[in-house]
């Protein structure tokens, strides 16, 4: 082999391996937004039918022990400014503010939650309501961040009427 054929190929060897370097890098960086993407629209929140109501002075007051919210994908993920609304039987019984929070792939952030209604009659009320808890927020993880909506809702048999 003679100098040329050997500059050649070497000259050719690097010409691959920058090739290769550039390929995995634009395949991890579509890999990471893919999975930011899923992150934020992955959002989820559950109540998991813990739900009391009660009522004091003629207001009706449901409260949330616990509400998780988490994401379907695998990217730590921040919440900032949370609003949650409530209903109830398709009727808006109100609407919170909640702190900003981060969770990390695996994980979730759990709020207590209480919403009150001064115009609802809590002597009307049923035994069996179907609640509907829905979340707001602007969602980040990884390149992206967007402002999300994700409810959950459930058949609620309370064991008796609020007042």
């Amino acid at each position: 082999m003679n100098r040329e054929n050997v500059a050649s190929f070497g000259t050719k060897t690097v010409r691959y391996i920058i090739v290769l370097v550039i390929l995995i890098v634009i395949a991890g960086s579509a890999t990471y937004a893919v999975m930011s993407d899923t992150s934020i629209h992955g959002l989820t929140v559950r109540f998991y039918n813990n739900v009391s109501r009660y009522c004091t002075n003629s207001t009706l007051t449901f409260n949330f022990n616990q509400v998780v919210v988490y994401s379907s994908a695998s990217l730590e993920t921040s919440l900032s400014h949370v609003h949650f609304a409530m209903s109830a039987d398709g009727v808006l019984v109100g609407t919170v503010s909640a702190q900003d929070s981060k969770f990390g792939p695996g994980q979730s952030v759990s709020y207590s939650l209480t919403f009150s209604n001064a115009t609802l009659d809590p002597h009307a009320q049923p035994l069996k309501s179907q609640i509907a808890l829905g979340i707001t927020a602007s969602v980040s993880a990884g390149f992206y961040s967007s402002t999300i909506t994700a409810s959950d809702s459930e058949l609620v048999t309370f064991s008796s009427l609020p007042c």
